[in-house]
């Protein structure tokens, strides 16, 4: 029973059209028929391609409460990457300040803004 549910969506008439075009074919030809019933099986059990569009349409059917659960690790790394950048313009700002005055700090500032930014992008 259990082999029949993991082939259950193959058609059989597509393995029956390969066994009876092998042996017509003869034995020569096992090894190309064993190859096309694997593609076969392979391509219906492909995982479906998930679009940035579908997840979107799928979290909007969520209930709020659904969608927030599901988006907390997420949002949880950012904040985490935010504190990250925040923590290393720390020791660079006093470094830059050091050797090119304002500048050197407004630089950092620059750069942590960037970073923050584009860690929200993503």
């Amino acid at each position: 029973m259990g082999a029949k549910n993991t082939v259950s969506n193959v058609n059989k008439n597509d393995i029956l059209a390969i066994i009876q075009a092998n042996r017509q074919l003869g034995e020569d030809y096992d090894k190309q028929s064993a190859d096309q019933i694997y593609e076969l099986i392979e391509e219906r059990h492909k995982p479906p391609e998930i679009t940035p569009e579908d997840v979107i349409r799928i979290l909007g059917q969520l209930p709020a409460s659904e969608r927030r659960r599901f988006l907390r690790p997420f949002l949880r790394h950012k904040h985490s990457s935010v504190s990250s950048v925040m923590a290393l313009s720390i020791p660079l700002m006093a470094v830059a300040g050091g050797f090119a005055g304002i500048r050197g700090v407004v630089a950092v500032l620059v750069f942590a803004a960037v970073a923050i930014v584009l860690g929200m992008v993503r």
